[in-house]
């Protein structure tokens, strides 16, 4: 069958199904199809098989090369997110790549918040191509993604509004676009205990110098993971049609994933009543049982996205731009628990409800701005103003429903299983409503020998939040105004050498109340976020490193004595990091580095947790990863260790978890089958089956522990078509 006609045809299966595969073997996909050139070149920002770029988005500031930017930037390319992907662990293994980015150790992404710099991420405040409230927290696609970029530390201007308005940092997914050379990858992976993968990659440019380009991936998944009892199967199909010319460019995204969960991993509690008295001690986490949870333990959900993007260039210095996306999530399924440890010899109990088990959200984006370019003396400016806007509303629905109770022990998994509890529909009805504006304006400095760049600006922003009871009478509501400023400056002191700072601000919302508490369903406030940052840059041409020294001081959250989850005190993050990335030798790439953390509470209630290290964060974590391009044509082979220092478990700091180390191994062979390029990659994950505690990012999940999974396999076959 010609190429043309196999295109055809799996295009046409695509649209009936709206499901297929995935695209194990694309190289990082850039923005550049820059305006003020009429043919779309396809130019890139990584060299193929690169583990990071040399470019990113500094949000409402534009596109930058990293080196050039006065802040902790790292972009990561899709070849990391494959060469990191785990199944049910998504993007959050890319992500600790960077040393300032921490995750619990947990088989699945349910229920997990990132840490960078020690303050919570919430995954929610991921941006899609710049815009907030696209993305959601469980089973998250990445097979669509080209481009992952990081920036370390809070910054409402450059980030703009988000639902959660995470402070710690800047987290960008980057969709694939077509390249000038058209693709077709298909990819079957499979990984340990079952799991497998089938996926699609297409890609083409047409039209009159290649203006047009459609982008188009696809995957389903089934199986069953390394944790005993767990279950994921699922599809997505991802659509990104673009189109660019002289003096614009636009794009529409559209997204559908929905997958379907059973038996996930959950925090297992240990601090409660029973700590100090009945529980003495962590279990040994090298006896216990792989999962803890009944395999009828369920969550599900289906996600669908559409984005639309169209910036204009009036004249040669005026540019205006118009951002719109939509995004509903259905949770037709939502039956979990976490387990209470009960005993030193592993007794524990877990009470699943079936009382509030499905949900809906409806997210709306708008953002529109014009920026000006203009010169001063020896300075170029570039001057935006810009409006966002940004609104969720939550159903949910409630109804009693039975309650099942179970019981187990760690070391032997169940032991009494009713079964699942009746989950009535009820009726459905509007709990939550939250409304986000921002106005900002910014100037982006550069003098004319490239060597200061400064970055300065102001948004001002108002969140309003509220919450509803079942009849739909207003229990809560929140309304605050802020203006949070940015500045930033880096100055070239070499050609090879640059030192920068930074000051910023956040206004943002902490963690929603865990479930277990007696305010579960309240709105928190919002707060305000600040950051001091220092630091120098090294760019030696193949590889380039960032040390940086900063600290954080954020109003935080805790579970009271009294179980209600209010404003406490504040966490104090501050810290010295250091990355690198890039090829430090003819054959060798590396990524990694390493962040050397102090985060402890002030101002608490009675000074009762004052000189506490925040629960969850290490004083030292470090990464590396290292890949051989050998001598023998073709093959490639990666190894990665990641290192986690130990933690506590608890705000309270009563129960310490030991340190931990993991390594990862793989390799990677290119050549040719029947004709066509086709890549094996084989992948072991935790080669030394090392089982370990993992102290959870959860940030409302005060006094509870992960169990990392053990060893796991990847094999994967993609074939260039």
């Amino acid at each position: 069958m010609k190429k043309r006609q196999l295109t055809a045809a799996i295009l046409m299966g695509l649209m009936a199904i709206s499901t297929s595969a995935y695209a194990a073997e694309q190289t990082d996909e850039s923005d550049a199809h820059e305006l003020g050139v009429t043919e779309v070149k396809g130019t890139r920002t990584a060299e193929s098989g690169a583990m990071t770029a040399r470019t990113a988005s500094l949000g409402v500031f534009g596109k930058t090369n990293v080196m050039e930017a006065p802040a902790n930037v790292i972009s990561y390319t899709d070849e990391t997110l494959k060469k990191s992907f785990v199944p049910t662990r998504g993007f959050l293994n890319a992500a600790t790549n960077n040393p300032s980015v921490m995750v619990g150790g947990a088989s699945t992404d349910n229920n997990v918040e990132l840490q960078i710099r020690g303050i919570a991420f919430n995954t929610h405040d991921i941006l899609l191509d710049g815009v907030p409230g696209m993305i959601m927290m469980q089973n998250q696609p990445t097979n669509y993604i080209g481009r992952m970029e990081i920036i370390a530390g809070p910054n409402a201007v450059m980030s703009g509004i988000g639902l959660q308005q995470s402070a710690s940092g800047f987290v960008n997914f980057v969709p694939k676009k077509a390249e000038t050379k058209p693709n077709l990858d298909i990819t079957t992976a499979y990984s340990s205990s079952r799991y497998f993968t089938h996926s699609i990659d297409w890609g083409q440019r047409f039209g009159r110098n290649n203006a047009w380009g459609v982008r188009i991936n696809a995957e389903t998944y089934a199986g069953s993971t390394t944790m005993t009892g767990e279950d994921l199967r699922g599809r997505d199909l991802y659509i990104n049609i673009d189109h660019v010319d002289a003096r614009s460019k636009s794009s529409f995204l559209y997204g559908y994933d929905t997958s379907t969960h059973h038996g996930m991993p959950e925090v297992l509690r240990i601090a409660d009543a029973n700590w100090g008295t009945s529980v003495t001690h962590l279990p040994s986490a090298g006896s216990v049982a792989a999962n803890f949870m009944p395999r009828w333990a369920l969550i599900s959900h289906t996600h669908r996205v559409f984005l639309l993007q169209h910036e204009q260039k009036f004249g040669d210095h005026l540019t205006a731009y118009v951002k719109a996306g939509l995004m509903h999530r259905d949770w037709p399924g939502y039956i979990t628990a976490k387990p209470f440890l009960q005993n030193d010899a592993g007794d524990y109990r877990l009470d699943i409800s079936g009382s509030s088990t499905m949900g809906k959200t409806d997210r709306r984006a708008f953002m529109t701005g014009i920026k000006y370019d203009v010169t001063s003396g020896i300075l170029d400016h570039t001057l935006t103003l810009g409006y966002d806007y940004l609104s969720q509303y939550g159903w949910s629905t409630y109804a009693p429903g039975t309650t099942s109770h179970l019981t187990g022990n760690v070391y032997q998994g169940l032991i009494t299983d009713p079964g699942a509890p009746l989950a009535p529909e009820g009726q459905w009805y509007n709990g939550s409503k939250a409304n986000y504006r921002s106005i900002v304006l910014t100037d982006s400095i550069a003098s004319k020998d490239g060597r200061l760049k400064i970055v300065a600006g102001v948004r001002h922003q108002t969140i309003h939040t509220r919450s509803l009871s079942r009849t739909g009478v207003e229990t809560k509501s929140y309304e605050k105004s802020a203006n949070t400023p940015t500045f930033g400056v880096l100055y070239k002191i070499s050609p090879r050498t640059a030192i920068y700072a930074n000051y910023a601000e956040s206004l943002g919302t902490v963690s929603s109340p865990p479930n277990t508490v007696v305010n579960k369903d309240d709105v928190m406030p919002p707060v305000k976020t600040k950051q001091y940052e220092i630091g120098a840059k090294w760019d030696m041409g193949s590889w380039a490193s960032t040390l940086s020294l900063f600290r954080i001081n954020q109003p935080t959250a805790l579970v009271n004595a009294s179980n209600y989850y209010v404003l406490d005190g504040m966490t104090r993050s501050q810290g010295l990091e250091w990355n690198v990335f890039g090829r430090v030798a003819p054959r060798l790439n590396l990524m990694g580095g390493f962040m050397i953390l102090n985060a402890e509470y002030e101002r608490t209630q009675g000074g009762a947790l004052d000189g506490k290290r925040v629960f969850g964060t290490p004083q030292f974590n470090a990464t590396v990863a290292l890949d051989w391009e050998t001598k023998v044509k073709g093959l490639n082979v990666y190894g990665r260790m990641h290192h986690f220092g130990s933690s506590y478990a608890d705000s309270k700091n009563r129960i310490n978890v030991p340190a931990w180390t993991r390594f990862d191994l793989g390799a990677q062979y290119k050549t040719e089958a029947f004709g066509y390029p086709m890549t094996l990659n084989f992948m072991v994950y935790n080669v030394f089956n090392k089982m370990y505690w993992s102290t959870t990012d959860v940030k409302w999940s005060d006094g509870g522990l992960m169990l990392n999974p053990g060893r796991t396999y990847m094999l994967s076959a993609t074939v260039s078509l």
